[in-house]
């Protein structure tokens, strides 16, 4: 039986097979596309996905390292700007999608269960155990597979 620590692990390592398999292969022009203004393309959702990855696993870190650590909030619109995710190739996002999941699930994975109860706070949400930390990264996945699905899709259905 694995514990829920490698269960989440799978979990993470997964995204990279979810996103590629509901963007739209060898269809720029809907991968790019801005369902509105201020919303974001599919492949802009994909290049948000690998930053939240990031950002997460170093919170992670943080709460196992440190007692309590701070947990500051970013700002996603101006780390999908800065990084031009608009223009960037879908290969080369999916690696660093690749790697970026790795990285956190190999983090996740040796979490001893012990340590599920640490918390940082959260600049936003306040208090947050390691559990909820990897619980919110996992929840949100569904909700970009949306919005990467919407963007695409709101495309096929004007043309």
């Amino acid at each position: 039986m694995s514990t829920e620590q490698e269960q989440w692990a799978a979990q993470i390592r997964g995204i990279p097979t979810f996103f590629r398999a509901a963007l739209f292969p060898g269809d720029d022009a809907a991968i790019r596309h801005r369902p509105v203004e201020g919303e974001w393309s599919a492949i802009e959702v994909v290049g948000h996905t690998i930053d939240e990855m990031q950002i997460w696993a170093r919170r992670v870190e943080r709460i196992l390292a440190e007692e309590r650590p701070l947990l500051p909030g970013y700002d996603q619109d101006i780390l999908v700007r800065e990084h031009d995710y608009q223009h960037a190739d879908p290969n080369v996002l999916f690696e660093h999608l690749s790697q970026a999941c790795e990285r956190y699930a190999s983090i996740v994975e040796y979490v001893p269960t012990s340590a599920l109860h640490r918390e940082g706070v959260h600049e936003e949400f306040g208090s947050m155990t390691i559990r909820q930390c990897v619980e919110a990264t996992l929840d949100s996945v569904a909700v970009h597979l949306v919005q990467l699905r919407v963007a695409q899709d709101e495309l096929e259905e004007g043309v």
